[in-house]
């Protein structure tokens, strides 16, 4: 199987067996991820203490998360923010429950299959770097939407509900906080008007009780609503809810807007995202650039050295665009070989520049299948948001730019002329 050596996020691994450790380690890095190896818990734990790791492998073996190793895996997971995966060969009830009940976020049962691994890893690693929650809400009361904001969540607030669908369309919220009682309409109709448009029915909705008590409560449920909450709901309860819910749509939102391979966001996700920055844009006045980007003689790749050999060529460039770009930037894998870039408050000439730089270290990374090294590079073309009409136009300007990159002898980035 075809490895590189892009650059990787830090992962433990922790095996009492030194021989199967070391295989472990060696399967990991062919597929790129080199791990580093504890043999003890403590070795592990103060490893952990210096430096915080993005994932902890827990290799049990064949036995099951103990009463103390479980005490063991939960201080652990108090010195820092990693994703926490435990592998072993028992796969019944009893031991599932123990890896949760010890904070494991995901459990392998061996043999593994490491594409799958891989692909937990990555999930985990982007869950770090998620942006805070957007929720909307329309109230003519904002004390639950200063409480949600308080937490770090990202809240837009409107006090008409007739504002409710430009809203949507522009801000794409992850979940909809509604009073039962408004003073132009009732909040049950406006629960209906939500679900009887397509494109909003697996966005979560939270109604808020009114003066009335909970008579309504009934009737919000049958207009659509996913939970029914008293004006006087505590804090913590308001905010465990509506944390809940929307970190349940935005994982099911990911398995439809992640492309597999890479775990970037897929052609209809990355056309989404650009015509919202796009609308945010004509309301902020800020820069915004876009760039395509496209792997050079990649047909030739797969020929010489097949597509697993390929496909490690994608993923290396995908995993080296989520290190290099800003967490604010929107990477998708638009279709083969082109990934589609979209940079909020940049202009084009520092667009540029940035996929540049990435280029020159995307060329440096070897790439082995079977026994041969190979290097490979990718043209872009880059264009900015002002003067166009609308994304499809951007697109079609930063494809010209990638067209001319092509043509210009590939391994560079083209600048599209300004509109």
């Amino acid at each position: 199987m075809p490895a590189c050596s892009s650059p990787t996020v830090l992962i433990y691994l922790f095996h009492p067996n030194a021989l199967l450790a070391r295989d472990t380690a060696l399967q990991m890095a062919q597929i790129g991820y080199p791990l580093t190896v504890f043999a003890t818990l403590a070795e592990l734990v103060a490893a952990t203490g210096r430096q915080a790791p993005a994932i902890v492998l827990v290799d049990l073996g064949k036995v099951s998360v103990n009463a103390a190793l479980q005490q063991e895996l939960l201080r652990l997971r108090q010195l820092g923010n990693f994703g926490l995966i435990l592998l072993s060969s028992r796969g019944n009830f009893e031991a599932r429950l123990n890896a949760v009940q010890a904070g494991a976020d995901a459990y392998f049962i061996r043999p593994v299959d490491l594409l799958m691994l891989g692909k937990k890893i990555e999930a985990l690693v982007r869950h770090r770097e998620l942006p805070p929650y957007r929720v909307m809400q329309v109230s003519e009361d904002d004390r639950h939407a200063e409480i949600l904001r308080q937490t770090g969540m990202d809240v837009v607030c409107t006090h008409k509900p007739a504002e409710l669908f430009n809203l949507l369309g522009a801000y794409q919220p992850e979940l909809i906080v509604i009073a039962a009682e408004l003073q132009d309409c009732s909040g049950i109709d406006l629960i209906r008007l939500i679900r009887q448009n397509v494109a909003y029915l697996d966005i979560p909705v939270i109604c808020i009780g009114g003066q009335s008590g909970d008579t309504m409560h009934v009737p919000a449920l049958i207009a659509g609503a996913d939970d029914y909450l008293a004006a006087t709901i505590d804090a913590t309860h308001l905010v465990a809810t509506v944390a809940g819910r929307a970190e349940r749509y935005r994982a099911l939102r990911g398995l439809i807007m992640r492309d597999s391979l890479t775990g970037l966001y897929n052609h209809a996700a990355i056309k989404e995202y650009l015509v919202r920055e796009m609308s945010l844009i004509e309301r902020h006045a800020a820069p915004l650039s876009m760039a395509m980007v496209d792997l050079d003689f990649f047909k030739k790749v797969n020929d010489t050295y097949g597509h697993p050999a390929g496909d490690q060529v994608i993923r290396s460039l995908a995993r080296l665009l989520q290190q290099r770009l800003r967490r604010g930037d929107i990477i998708g894998r638009y279709g083969g070989e082109e990934f589609v870039i979209v940079m909020p408050a940049t202009t084009r000439d520092a667009a540029v520049a940035v996929l540049a730089d990435i280029g020159v270290a995307f060329a440096q990374i070897r790439q082995s299948a079977d026994g041969a090294e190979f290097n490979s590079t990718f043209s872009a073309g880059v264009a900015e948001a002002g003067g166009h009409a609308d994304a499809g136009s951007l697109l079609r300007s930063a494809d010209a730019a990638l067209y001319q990159a092509k043509h210009a002898g590939r391994n560079c980035v083209v600048a599209a002329s300004p509109s």
